[in-house]
């Protein structure tokens, strides 16, 4: 593959392939948590992202390598958008590598809109802080439009909270496979308007949300009511330690999702859905929780959250993620 002008022809620059996922566990490990470019942080992970959300890893990643070591990368994801993700060593920054990537990237996605022939969405993330990422995406015509707070807690500072009731003949359960269709289109239904989570058929239902080795059905749960029909649900995942060898004694969770549709709000189902999440967590030895919030979200999750006592901003590490996005217009319909 040809060097890029400018950068060390010492650099290997060539796609990625699910042998170099220790490499990529590696860079991705090299970033602060409130700083790392990625949901996903595992080899496994990457391996299955390689599998199920690049169309062509050949032509939709590229990597940088200095020796054996993954110094930089640009990856394509695909979906019901086009999404770059990518990074640079922290050793390796301010030389270009990040400039020459996100510029591949971007390009990339808008060569894959064109072929595809329809109007379509390029996305990309950036940690709020970083103006360096943010006046890039600024100058390659990306404008913020999504803002999300990642708030972890440790537990050990985190007062348990409080049991809520339901209503009688209401209950609560751990996560039930076969109730899996039926939560999925409750969860389709709850989170309705809310981009692309309102919108989730059944085969990215399984791979992404109840069907991936990170998932915890034991800290999932499901609200039924008194016709025993599923009316809320709190998705659960494991979190990766920042060092293997700490665990068990770093134990951390994500809330991913909690959901309730509009005809059963108002009825504590949040409330006592996190509050049986934070008991369970707690008797299986969790230390850590983690969750996102979109600061657009409709229901006001932020707010409940703070006055649960789930997030308190003076206790809890809070970092800000914004998403910007292009429209990608192909040329016989501009």
């Amino acid at each position: 593959m040809r060097h890029p002008d400018g950068i060390r022809a010492a650099y290997e620059w060539r796609p990625l392939r699910p042998e170099d996922a220790a490499c990529w566990e590696n860079l991705v490990y090299d970033f602060e948590a409130d700083e790392r470019p990625v949901a996903e942080n595992s080899a496994d992970q990457f391996v299955a992202v390689l599998a199920q959300e690049v169309t062509d890893p050949e032509l939709d990643t590229l990597g940088v390598f200095e020796g054996d070591d993954l110094i930089a990368y640009s990856m394509v994801r695909t979906g019901r958008h086009y999404d770059v993700e990518g990074c640079v060593h922290p050793d390796f920054q301010r030389c270009g590598l990040g400039t020459r990537l996100l510029a591949w990237g971007c390009a990339r996605a808008e060569e894959c809109a064109a072929a595809d022939g329809r109007p379509a969405e390029l996305r990309v993330w950036s940690a709020e802080n970083d103006e360096v990422l943010r006046g890039m995406l600024d100058g390659l015509g990306l404008r913020a439009f999504k803002w999300y707070y990642e708030i972890f807690s440790e537990l050990a500072r985190t007062p348990p909270l409080a049991p809520v009731p339901l209503q009688p003949g209401w209950r609560l359960g751990t996560y039930d496979p076969a109730r899996d269709d039926e939560v999925r289109e409750l969860h389709n239904r709850s989170f309705a308007g809310q981009h692309e989570d309102g919108d989730v058929d059944a085969e990215r239902w399984r791979r992404e949300f109840t069907g991936g080795a990170d998932f915890l059905p034991e800290l999932s749960l499901l609200a039924y009511d008194d016709a025993d029909r599923v009316v809320s649900h709190l998705l659960s995942y494991a979190v990766r330690p920042e060092e293997e060898e700490t665990w068990p004694d770093d134990k951390d969770f994500s809330v991913g999702y909690i959901g309730t549709p509009p005809e059963h709000r108002g009825r504590s189902l949040y409330r006592a859905l996190l509050a049986e999440n934070d008991r369970l967590a707690r008797e299986l030895g969790y230390t850590g929780s983690t969750f996102s919030v979109d600061l657009a979200n409709p229901t006001g999750a932020l707010r409940l959250f703070e006055r649960l006592g789930v997030c308190d901003p003076s206790r809890d590490d809070i970092s800000c993620w914004v998403c910007y996005r292009k429209e990608l217009v192909p040329e016989e319909r501009r």
